[in-house]
């Protein structure tokens, strides 16, 4: 069990809903790490471009000259490019002409290439990896996750973390490498998790451990994998983003086509947020309006949380967020000494035909409690006037039962972010308004029987609002058709009502679509304050003694 420290407590007062939304989705294997060079700087590997630089250098390539013609706008991928070319054409003068163009010239250039950058990308790390994994300030944090996860990406060349995977293995699991590693997209994994997929392709420091069969490393390669893109050649790339919760740390969103493939999942699953963490070097400061832009910039554009956080507070997340190492008691009896909340329920509510349930589908990757448990009665179908004394009962026993069975799941689930379909003073709307004194007395008493210690579980209340006529043609299609648009506007102001002002959240979806709506709401999840509240047990008491007049 992991020893819970100052820096574990700073990062969960910044980021709770972060810990609390990653740590669900690695309870249920949801959830990935998308690894960049920040991640190999802690072995000690050059950057991209002082890696060009050492290879210019290089006897073999001898491409000073080349570097120093070149524009300096141009990127590391055509820099790159242009030291090839000078290199093999080196290759070309040297050989026989007979030989120009021919696939064995062709690929011992090539793995005379690979080889030079094998060499200088390894050159000054130490080749005893449990020493480099002792020293690297996080890595070692994030194995067990690795395990876990059914893929984890790295835009890296080097295979640093297959090593540090194999020395970090338990003495008695000798039956595989406990991983797979894979350059192509369309690959057929053989394992079910532990996957580690390069993008950009891998040099191995031991070319006989793992040969390269993929290498992004020139503007021709790279122009090409942009491309691939466009065609859909990151499809299985673009589904691990839309099924998980992905973790991004040691990358640079100036990559074009890390971004383009973000682009893309944002919109393709417009719900569905991942985490980036923005690294903060030692004794760097940044102000909160920069703060505030990167944060709303990268949410919006990429559908990314931003963390700020430096070597320390990145370990010390990847120890927050092991579910095994660090068990929910441990981690809840932690956050309630140090007063930080780790429940976050978001109630979200409006008439018939609103687009509630649809907004909500895009919201899978939370904790989602649906508007209903099991499945409805017909009942359900026709207007509460229009029914008989004995169907009002049926009905009224049902529903409550079913708000009961809700109110108990979120009151014994000790952290997460919660998301419910309709919250428990909905009934109250489609009550005669004489009866909503006893009506909220009945659901009170039946979610908090006796004198139960217990209470109404509380939480922000999104309220959606929409256009009553356009609200009454979307019902239609589904069989209730006594919800006239006046009968629907009558719905939204109770709704109001009952749930009075504190706490709740009022979201106008007059024209626009539910990917829209989707957005708009995911702010209020990832990004607003959470309080204040709605304290729903405190609503149901006032309208018991006020009725509709409850404000």
């Amino acid at each position: 069990m992991v020893m819970l420290d100052d820096v574990h407590k700073s990062v969960l007062q910044k980021y709770p809903r972060a810990v609390v939304h990653m740590r669900k989705q690695v309870q249920a294997q949801r959830f990935g790490l998308v690894f960049g060079a920040g991640l190999s700087r802690g072995f000690e590997l050059p950057t991209w471009a002082a890696l060009v630089d050492m290879i210019a250098e290089d006897a073999e390539v001898d491409g000073k000259k080349v570097l120093e013609i070149i524009p300096p706008h141009a990127g590391l991928p055509y820099r790159t490019e242009m030291l090839f070319e000078h290199f093999k054409q080196k290759r070309y003068d040297e050989a026989d002409p007979s030989q120009h163009h021919t696939r064995l010239l062709d690929y011992r250039i090539g793995a005379n290439w690979i080889e030079i950058i094998r060499k200088h990308l390894y050159s000054k790390v130490t080749t005893n990896i449990k020493d480099a994994l002792e020293s690297h300030p996080y890595l070692e944090q994030y194995l067990p996750l690795i395990r876990q996860s059914h893929m984890t990406v790295t835009y890296n060349f080097d295979d640093f973390i297959e090593q540090a995977l194999l020395e970090s293995r338990s003495e008695s699991d000798t039956s595989s490498l406990g991983f797979e590693s894979v350059t192509n997209p369309w690959t057929q994994f053989r394992r079910t998790e532990a996957i580690i997929y390069h993008p950009n392709g891998v040099v191995p420091q031991n070319m006989l451990e793992m040969p390269s069969d993929r290498l992004v490393f020139s503007e021709a390669s790279y122009a090409e994998q942009l491309l691939g893109i466009f065609a859909g050649d990151n499809a299985g790339l673009l589904n691990h983003l839309s099924k998980h919760t992905c973790l991004f740390i040691g990358l640079s969103l100036e990559d074009e086509t890390l971004r383009s493939v973000l682009m893309q999942a944002a919109r393709a699953c417009p719900g569905n947020y991942h985490y980036y963490i923005r690294y903060m070097k030692a004794g760097e400061s940044i102000d909160q309006e920069e703060i505030r832009a990167i944060t709303r910039a990268n949410f919006k554009v990429y559908n990314l949380v931003t963390l700020f956080a430096n070597d320390d507070e990145i370990r010390a997340l990847g120890e927050l967020i092991d579910y095994e190492k660090c068990i929910t008691e441990h981690f809840c009896d932690f956050a309630s000494e140090h007063d930080i909340p780790v429940q976050f329920r978001f109630y979200i509510t409006g008439a018939i035909g609103v687009g509630k349930s649809t907004v909500i589908n895009h919201f899978r990757n939370l904790h989602v409690l649906d508007e209903w448990l099991e499945q409805r009665i017909p009942l359900l179908a026709k207007d509460w006037k229009a029914l008989t004394s004995d169907e009002k009962e049926e009905v009224d026993n049902w529903i409550v039962g079913q708000f009961k069975q809700k109110n108990g799941i979120l009151r014994n689930l000790r952290e997460g972010i919660f998301m419910m379909d309709r919250g428990p003073l909905d009934p109250l709307s489609f009550t005669p308004e004489d009866e909503w004194p006893s009506k909220a007395s009945r659901i009170l008493n039946e979610l908090c029987p006796g004198h139960a210690s217990w209470k109404v579980e509380n939480g922000r209340v999104i309220l959606l609002e929409g256009e009553p006529s356009e609200l009454a043609l979307r019902v239609i299609v589904t069989e209730r058709k006594d919800y006239t648009d006046e009968k629907l506007r009558d719905l939204e102001a109770h709704l109001g009502v009952a749930y009075g002002k504190n706490g709740v959240i009022r979201c106008d979806t007059r024209g626009l679509t539910p990917l829209d709506v989707a957005r708009r709401v995911a702010e209020i999840v990832h990004l607003e304050e959470y309080n204040p509240i709605c304290d729903l047990h405190e609503r149901f008491q006032v309208i018991q003694k006020e009725g509709i007049d409850a404000t």
